[in-house]
């Protein structure tokens, strides 16, 4: 019965030493209101990070990290590390770079091109590929 009554005692003692432990060491939640514009640059942030990570997803992004040695996941953790004015540096840039060359506006271009030096020169007389324009004798 004694030994019952002394666990007892070094049960209840270390429990309520543990339980101001934690008291103590807890920090207690702080919470604040955010304005709107705060909470606006925070979503903005996020979609810039959001919009990085997809970039260092790509197949062709990794290709090339892997041919200059770097390892994707590397180079993921590294976005994950930078400031949100890095990221937004980044992602400006990322929307400046070509992507790969616009092919229907290139083509586009070429044959207005074509178009304009085919007119030049049936207006000359050189050539005779279209049949509205009068040709100049």
């Amino acid at each position: 019965m004694r030994f019952l009554r002394t666990t007892q005692r070094w049960t209840a003692g270390l429990t309520v030493v543990f339980f101001c432990l934690i008291c103590v060491l807890s920090a207690p939640a702080k919470a604040a209101m955010i304005d709107t514009a705060t909470a606006i640059k925070s979503a903005q942030n996020d979609q810039l990070r959001q919009k990085v990570m997809a970039f260092f997803d790509r197949r062709d992004v990794q290709k090339q990290l892997t041919r200059w040695g770097v390892k994707p996941e590397e180079a993921k953790a590294r976005v994950k590390a930078l400031t949100d004015d890095e990221v937004r540096l980044l992602a400006k840039k990322i929307d400046q770079m070509p992507a790969g060359g616009d092919g229907l506006g290139f083509l586009i271009g070429v044959l207005i091109i074509a178009f304009i030096v085919l007119i030049i020169l049936d207006i000359m007389g050189i050539t005779d590929v279209f049949t509205f324009i009068k040709k100049k004798r």
